[in-house]
């Protein structure tokens, strides 16, 4: 390939990735915020803060609410200033970090979800008694300290050559990351919702079978359970669409350090690749709230129920006493 060929296609990729930049992520990052600050009121709702379940939900809202911001941020400042990704090399590697750690975070939130559905719908008492709030709340800080470790390894071996932060030349560290990434953030929490939805719809079944004997109460508790199944079946198929390109942008990634002396225009097309995969992941944060929505007729009356109580609260202040004089 010629100079000038080379030379148009690095410009070709800057600039379709600086429309997205421009034009897409703030959206993104919009819909996004505002979707997730909806998750977190609405979980939080007396109805579903009870329900362990809802408490994973609530914290991988909150971990999105990060990824935006840590993720999206530098990206749209870089937009009009110099990128502090490819400028400062402590940036380069606390921001990897902490994006990586958020993603991986929410997803095990996720699917420690589907863990707890299937232990509320379980017919062993030992089971049931893991889907309790109070373990909910200490998973999550197991969860947090355990991945804050694992994903060490990113502040170590993240560099920076030309325009691409990165694990770049060293080829052992990239093979690392690779399998990491792929057994931590896609396969085993992929698995782990498929195998865990499959049971509570096993469960729900049974139960269902069984209907006629039971309480009014029990028969609300299915009823939720059924909801939350919705959320988990949609968020797990939501899940593997948007986790793929990421995969195979690893792979690509992984064999590109294996090639030496690569030209200027192989990392960019490394660098747009890269972009692509992580563009894809934040999907998965944008869509929670409107997924909820969609699938989730319980999600949906708490959320129009907070929407009355702040129009009633609104209406309420704009109502004056008024004062007669006698």
């Amino acid at each position: 390939m010629t100079m000038s060929s080379s030379s148009n296609l690095i410009n070709t990729l800057d600039t379709i990735q600086n429309q997205i930049i421009r034009y897409v992520y703030p959206l993104w990052l919009v819909f996004g915020t505002i979707g997730c600050l909806f998750n977190l009121v609405v979980f939080s709702r007396p109805k579903l803060r009870t329900t362990s379940c809802c408490v994973y939900f609530f914290a991988a809202s909150a971990i999105h609410l990060l990824t935006f911001g840590i993720g999206l941020g530098p990206v749209l400042y870089s937009l009009n200033n110099p990128d502090p990704q490819i400028q400062i090399l402590s940036f380069c590697k606390i921001r990897g970090y902490l994006f990586q750690l958020s993603i991986i975070l929410s997803r095990w939130f996720v699917a420690f979800a589907c863990i707890d559905r299937f232990a509320s719908t379980s017919t062993k008492v030992q089971l049931r008694n893991f889907a309790k709030t109070k373990i909910a709340y200490r998973i999550i800080i197991i969860i947090i300290i355990f991945w804050s470790l694992i994903c060490i390894h990113r502040l170590i071996f993240y560099e920076i050559k030309g325009n691409l932060c990165g694990i770049i030349s060293n080829t052992g560290a990239a093979l690392y990351h690779t399998a990491y990434v792929i057994f931590a953030v896609g396969i085993f929490p992929s698995v782990t919702m498929i195998i865990c939805a499959w049971l509570i719809r096993k469960n729900l079944i049974y139960q269902r079978s069984r209907r006629a004997q039971f309480s009014l109460t029990i028969i609300q508790r299915h009823s939720l359970n059924q909801q939350v199944l919705n959320i988990l079946f949609m968020q797990i198929i939501c899940y593997i669409v948007f986790t793929l390109p990421q995969m195979g942008n690893l792979i690509f990634s992984t064999i590109s350090t294996t090639i030496p002396n690569r030209s200027d225009q192989h990392l960019a097309i490394e660098k747009f690749v890269l972009f692509i995969g992580e563009f894809m992941l934040y999907l998965f944060g944008v869509t929670s709230f409107y997924l909820y929505t969609l699938t989730s007729r319980t999600f949906r009356l708490e959320f129009i129920k907070f929407i009355r109580l702040v129009f009633f609260l609104h209406c309420k202040r704009q109502i004056t006493p008024i004062i007669v004089l006698s």
